[in-house]
């Protein structure tokens, strides 16, 4: 069986705290390692007990959950933002956050936060390779101890988690060790365009735009608003 992902939440409004508590207990594999209403003494936690999930507010007094993640950005926990504050969210991103979670905490966007810490954890524990090549319209990588060639016209979309990139195809997903801005930077200009501080996609593959998100088919992506002009340009709004 596998270990349970060590979880803390800091929040100094009570009934928030608990929101976020009552959300872990439901997932078998989160164990609720520490709740804290302020960052001082959850920090001297952190330090000692290196938990795999943080789940943190951002306004609190003394030090504010934005602080308290770059205190600990070395680590290798994975840092959840939960506000009510959106305006926060392109700092959060900045900080690579992994997730940035509007209160009130409702269930279902919870289980898509967890499912995707969920899908990071079991890629993360294939992706082994340091260095992704790109020659002759091909990526090459490795995924676990075998080396993987992918066309690039096998690609549906490229999805940052945070210094991964997670490559998105009809068939599987694989997770590389790379920043999805990186990833970009080597990919062949006019094939693929970057729609979100988190996804970029394959011109080719695009199914459907409709202002607010781009359906891909297997999936259906959101579109920044830093991107939207450019994908207004690109797709036909439907």
């Amino acid at each position: 069986m596998t270990k349970p992902l060590s979880c803390i939440v800091i929040d100094d409004f009570l009934l928030d705290r608990q929101a976020v508590e009552n959300e872990i207990l439901n997932y078998p594999n989160l164990k609720l390692s520490g709740s804290f209403d302020n960052c001082v003494d959850a920090l001297s936690f952190f330090n000692t007990c290196k938990p795999d999930v943080l789940f943190v507010d951002i306004d609190m007094p003394e030090i504010n959950g934005l602080d308290f993640i770059r205190s600990i950005n070395q680590s290798n926990c994975i840092n959840v933002i939960v506000s009510s504050h959106p305006e926060y969210a392109l700092q959060g991103f900045q900080l690579k956050v992994f997730d940035f979670i509007l209160k009130p905490v409702e269930s279902p966007r919870f289980c898509s936060s967890i499912q995707r810490i969920n899908d990071f954890i079991q890629l993360k524990s294939k992706a082994e390779a340091y260095d992704v090549l790109f020659e002759n319209e091909k990526v090459i990588f490795k995924d676990g101890h075998s080396s993987v060639t992918l066309n690039l016209n096998e690609i549906l979309y490229l999805e940052a988690y945070g210094d991964y990139t997670k490559i998105v195809t009809e068939k599987k997903s694989h997770l590389t060790l790379t920043t999805l801005s990186s990833f970009l930077e080597s990919l062949p200009a006019g094939k693929f365009m970057r729609i979100h501080r988190s996804y970029v996609i394959a011109i080719n593959k695009v199914q459907c735009f409709n202002i607010k998100n781009i359906d891909m088919g297997a999936s259906i992506l959101p579109v920044g608003k830093t991107y939207l002009r450019e994908a207004k340009q690109a797709f036909k709004p439907l």
